[in-house]
């Protein structure tokens, strides 16, 4: 259970930059963990708890996975700034509707290597580079485990998440495609940017978190690499979807994968 003192600084915060879901905080502070392995047969998919070292800090990583034998695309899904707190239960969907679909699918608690809950602007810029590692860390345990294609991995990414999918696929030529919501590209690493596999960026028009403005700005920049980015923008939303667009989101991502990982 959270104190009190960072509920107030959660809701704060969450009241400042993602509107309505600040007066939500009281009622959503409850994490939903995984039991150690979870056979939900009647979705056809496994889910577990497992983890990775990443800085000789503990990751947590819970998968989802097809319940039959084999190796599947496997997609790397990342938490916003908000951690675990809020918007879980939509990563937790998308993650289901992955694996029933014949991929595997890893939330990463990318957090866990810098013992961290929530994080405003100055975290952010302290710690993404440690973040990002941890990613292509996972990137590394995804690609050793015995169930997963090793050439066909992908990131989803939202908000921070996506920021760090863009900066962690822009390195590593491991990731095939990568699906960012409401993000863009981290200031430091843009004239360092390598490559950039397949893209699908979604972003809403009226978003006052990340202006619409970084959606274009890494079309432009994936372009110039080579690549042939999918750009949506969703007129009337924020930073934070609303259930349609966020269901629509979640069709096209899904969609986006079929085509852009491999199943063969």
């Amino acid at each position: 259970m959270f104190g009190s003192e960072l509920v107030v600084q959660l809701s704060i915060y969450f009241m400042k930059y993602y509107s309505h879901l600040g007066c939500l905080l009281l009622s959503s502070l409850t994490l939903h963990p995984l039991s150690c392995a979870t056979n939900t047969k009647e979705r056809g998919i496994i889910e577990s708890s497992e983890s990775f070292m990443s800085g000789g800090k503990k990751i947590q990583v819970e998968t989802f996975a097809p319940v039959t034998v084999g190796r599947f695309p496997t997609v790397l899904v990342l938490h916003s700034s908000a951690g675990t707190i809020l918007g879980k239960g939509s990563l937790v969907m998308l993650c289901r509707k992955l694996a029933a679909e014949g991929k595997m699918a890893m939330l990463v608690h990318y957090y866990d290597r810098t013992n961290t809950h929530w994080s405003d602007d100055e975290k952010i810029r302290k710690l993404w580079p440690t973040w990002a590692q941890t990613i292509k860390d996972a990137v590394s345990y995804a690609a050793s485990d015995p169930r997963s294609k090793p050439e066909a991995i992908g990131l989803f990414g939202y908000s921070l998440g996506a920021y760090l999918a863009v900066a962690v696929a822009s390195e590593d030529a491991r990731v095939s495609a990568v699906v960012e919501v409401a993000g863009g590209i981290f200031v430091n690493p843009s004239p360092n940017m390598k490559r950039m596999p397949s893209m699908l960026i979604l972003h809403g028009r009226q978003d006052q978190r990340v202006s619409v403005t970084q959606a274009y700005e890494l079309e432009r920049a994936a372009r110039k690499l080579g690549a042939r980015p999918k750009l949506h923008i969703y007129e009337g939303e924020g930073h934070v979807l609303s259930r349609e667009a966020m269901q629509d989101a979640i069709a096209r991502t899904l969609k986006f994968f079929a085509a852009n990982l491999s199943a063969n």
